[in-house]
């Protein structure tokens, strides 16, 4: 089985299940995201802090699946006073042009509020050549949403790979686009052994 792995040693991006097996599963992950990320920022986090951050997170995470299919996610946390922003990864056998498979990937042509969808070339040591877009819409109750989506073919493991994230702050996420870019060049893919 592949699944997409990364070498990032931030305290920012954490992996996390779809589905858990546990409550006490989910609880233990929470805690231990809550402190990394209290103690990346702080000293000595107050334990009323720690296990506020952790019923968040758990909260959080608790049906990821419900929002999107996907085969993995990573919740990136980088302030532990703003809100997670859940990350995800899709992957495909590789089929048809890669190109328009890749613009498909990353919805190069789909509708876009402000202004066209922005589509720019990404590429990756591991990955390699890719695509990155980024797209503006908006809510059923008009909130300004905006997708910033990542896409590769991985000849050498047969896999279309899509990685992607929906901010609903427009603000934060083009200050954090540096460290998303980052990590999007963290990743490769991996074999379960």
């Amino acid at each position: 089985m592949k699944f997409v792995d990364t070498d990032s040693e931030t305290l920012q991006w954490f992996p996390t299940f779809m589905q858990w097996k546990s409550e006490d599963e989910r609880e233990e992950w929470a805690e231990l995201c809550a402190l990394a990320v209290l103690h990346a920022h702080e000293e000595k986090p107050k334990r009323r802090r720690i296990k506020g951050l952790r019923k968040l997170l758990s909260a959080f995470v608790e049906n990821l699946s419900e929002l999107t299919p996907a085969d993995q996610a990573f919740l990136f946390i980088p302030d532990p006073d703003q809100m997670p922003v859940p990350t995800f990864v899709l992957m495909a056998e590789s089929e048809g042009d890669r190109g328009a498979t890749l613009r498909q990937v990353v919805q190069a042509d789909a509708t876009s509020l402000v202004r066209p969808v922005e589509v720019d070339p990404f590429t990756t040591e591991r990955l390699g050549e890719g695509l990155r877009s980024t797209r503006y819409w908006s809510t059923a109750d008009d909130q300004l949403m905006v997708t910033v989506r990542y896409g590769w073919r991985v000849q050498e493991a047969g896999i279309d790979l899509c990685f992607y994230m929906v901010w609903n702050d427009p603000g934060h996420m083009a200050a954090y686009a540096d460290a998303v870019d980052d990590f999007a060049r963290s990743l490769w893919i991996s074999e379960a052994g």
